[in-house]
C-alpha cells in the first residue's frame, strides 16, 4: 500500500493492518496511528523502530515472547498470525518431515528452558537447513545478554521485513 493510503486509513484499519509488525503488539500500532501523517516509507519504518527502541527491556522481552516457536507443525498450520504463517511457509517450515519437526521441538524447548525466551530468527530469505544451523549455533552460547540482544535484533529485522513488504513508495 502507498504511504498516502496509510495516512488516509481510519484509525481502526491502521491498527488492524499494523498490529503484527511486532508480533501481537497492538499497542505500538495504536501509538503510531496517533503520529500520522507519515512523510514517506522511511519515516514510517523509522517511527516503528524508534517506538520499539524506546521500550524498556521488560516490554521488549514480552514482544520476544509473543513470537511463535519456529517449526512447530501445529502452530504453523493453525495458530500463527498471517504474517508469521507466510514467513514460516516461505522458509519451508510448514513441510518439515517428522524427524525435522521433532528436532525443532527439542531445540525450542531447550532454548526456552535455557534462556527463558523463545528462539527468534528472521526467516525471510532463509530455509530449514540455515535456520537449524543458526538454532544449533545459538544454543551453544550460554550468555543470556547475548541471546536477548540477538533476539531484539531479530525482532527488529522481522518488523523491518514486514514493513518493507506492506509499504510501496
Amino acid at each position: 500500500m502507498k504511504i498516502e493510503d496509510i495516512n488516509d486509513m481510519s484509525s481502526d484499519l491502521f491498527i488492524n493492518n499494523f498490529k503484527n509488525i511486532f508480533e501481537k503488539t497492538t499497542f505500538i500500532a495504536i501509538m503510531l496511528e496517533k503520529i500520522r501523517p507519515f512523510a514517506d516509507k522511511k519515516h514510517i519504518i523509522e517511527s516503528f523502530m524508534n517506538e520499539f527502541d524506546n521500550l524498556n527491556l521488560d516490554k521488549k522481552k514480552d514482544i520476544i515472547k509473543n513470537h511463535p516457536d519456529l517449526g512447530n507443525k501445529f502452530k504453523v498450520n493453525n495458530l500463527l498470525t498471517e504474517m508469521s504463517k507466510t514467513e514460516q511457509k516461505n522458509a519451508g517450515l510448514d513441510n518439515c518431515n517428522d524427524e525435522e519437526y521433532l528436532l525443532f521441538s527439542k531445540m525450542n524447548q531447550e532454548f526456552k528452558s535455557k534462556f527463558k525466551i523463545p528462539f527468534i530468527y528472521a526467516v525471510k530469505g532463509s530455509n530449514k537447513s540455515l535456520i537449524m544451523n543458526e538454532f544449533k549455533k545459538r544454543l551453544k552460547k550460554n550468555n543470556i545478554k547475548y541471546q536477548l540482544d540477538e533476539s531484539i535484533k531479530q525482532v527488529k529485522k522481522i518488523a523491518f521485513f514486514r514493513l518493507e513488504e506492506i509499504i510501496n513508495e
